[in-house]
């Protein structure tokens, strides 16, 4: 299903990782806003959400449609 949050609570900026039912990236969305009450959507269905400390996916090179591997979640 889509998943919305926002940064409302959150003290430093991350970047999520949205991640498809196979384990791909579906769409990154960097250094969010700390405190900050805008949406921040998937864009469409994703399993799950992996937020990094902001700025590691530009570090990692991560990209959409890389994948994430977690043995259990997306056998």
């Amino acid at each position: 299903q889509p998943i919305s949050m926002w940064m409302k609570n959150t003290l430093i900026p991350l970047d999520m990782m949205f991640i498809g039912d196979s384990g791909a990236i579906i769409k990154i969305v960097e250094r969010t806003i700390p405190m900050s009450h805008e949406i921040i959507t998937s864009g469409g269905p994703v399993k799950s959400v992996l937020e990094l400390n902001g700025g590691t996916a530009s570090r990692l090179g991560l990209k959409a449609g890389d994948r994430v591997s977690l043995s259990g979640v997306f056998d």
